[in-house]
Order: C-alpha cells, then sequence, then structure tokens
C-alpha cells in the first residue's frame, strides 16, 4: 500500500463479543458450517457404530463362551454378562456424547473460521459502497487473522491512485482558476468550474 494511503491507525477499545457479531452472513456461514458438521457427523457415525458393534461382538463370544461351561456358577455367568452389558451401554453412551461434542466443536470452530473471510469481505463491500459515494479514503484495516489480507491491500492500493489523480485534477483545476482571475475573468464566470472543484475536493475529505 502507498505510503500516502489514508488508513486510520487509531487504537480502538476491544468490542465486546457476541455470537450475533460472529454471524455476519448467518446464511453463508451457517451453510458452510452445516455441511461440514454434518459430513464429520456421519463418518463419526460410522466409525461409532462399527466401534459399539464389535463391543456386542466381545459380549455375545462372551455369552457363548459362559454357556459353553455348565459347570460355571449361574450367579457369577449373570454378574459377567450384566457387567459386559453395561459395557456396551458406556460404549454407547460414550460415542453418542462424542459425537454431539464434536458436533458443537465443528459448530463453534465453523463460525469462527467462516467469520475471518465473511468479516473482510462485509468490511469490503462496505468500503466499496462509499467509494462509489465518492469518498476515496480507507479508513481501518483488517484485524489480524483475517483472511482477504492481499486483496484488501489491493483496494487499499487502488483506493489511493484514485486519490492521487482526483488530487492532481483538483491542483490542476485550481492553477487554471488562479490564471483564470489573474487575467481579470470574473467569479461568476467561474462559478461552475469552482463547483466541481469543491465536488472533487470533497470526496479527498
Amino acid at each position: 500500500m502507498g505510503a500516502n494511503a489514508e488508513i486510520s491507525t487509531q487504537t480502538k477499545p476491544p468490542i465486546k463479543r457476541h455470537m450475533r457479531n460472529y454471524l455476519l452472513d448467518p446464511r453463508f456461514q451457517l451453510k458452510y458450517t452445516g455441511m461440514v458438521v454434518g459430513v464429520s457427523v456421519v463418518i463419526a457415525s460410522v466409525l461409532g457404530y462399527f466401534a459399539y458393534d464389535y463391543s456386542k461382538g466381545q459380549t455375545e463370544a462372551l455369552t457363548i463362551q459362559m454357556a459353553m461351561q455348565p459347570d460355571l456358577d449361574p450367579q457369577v455367568a449373570s454378574d459377567l454378562e450384566g457387567f459386559a452389558r453395561e459395557l456396551d451401554q458406556k460404549v454407547l453412551m460414550s460415542i453418542i456424547g462424542g459425537i454431539l461434542l464434536l458436533a458443537l466443536a465443528l459448530g463453534f470452530t465453523g463460525i469462527i473460521v467462516t467469520h475471518k473471510l465473511v468479516g473482510p469481505a462485509y468490511k469490503m463491500r462496505r468500503l466499496l459502497r462509499e467509494v462509489a459515494d465518492g469518498k476515496l479514503k480507507v479508513v481501518g484495516g483488517l484485524r489480524k487473522g483475517d483472511e482477504l489480507q492481499e486483496l484488501f491491500e489491493a483496494f487499499a492500493v487502488m483506493v489511493e491512485s484514485l486519490r492521487e489523480a482526483q488530487s492532481q485534477e483538483v491542483a490542476a483545476l485550481d492553477a487554471a482558476l488562479a490564471a483564470a482571475r489573474e487575467r481579470g475573468i470574473e467569479d461568476e464566470a467561474l462559478a461552475s468550474i469552482v463547483s466541481v472543484r469543491d465536488r472533487m475536493q470533497a470526496t479527498l475529505d
């Protein structure tokens, strides 16, 4: 970015973040996050199913093995079978809990990650509207860690180039107006040119 680019570097007090501050574009962010969470949950559920099925298989194998031992105390066999089924339930609950935690973690991470992309895009749209309205000034910059840093720098350079070109045009008009006044041309005759010059200067202020 040019050395003369007018980008404010004043330190602002930290903004207290709420979830709504991170959802600048809910449609895009929730759609992207939902896709990531959905795919991850499906994969985790499939893997969890195989883990639970393996645990149940072990329980069934234990039951068959105990059935093949007629001299085994029925109470001991019942206790072992009950213990194995409790383990199956713990495995199932652990899988379900793990999937829920994974979904929450990925959902939160997805919103944070998309915010680092949507936030800069949101600011770029606002700055583009300001330039379209004739304000050739870039106020503020992107935060550390935001995406689109290079695009923002290119945009700032473009705005600075427009400012320099506009400034040269204003200087040329000032010189022309000064020469016209030296030749005795009255201000009334130059009013339209002065009006154009003032409008051009307003985009630099």
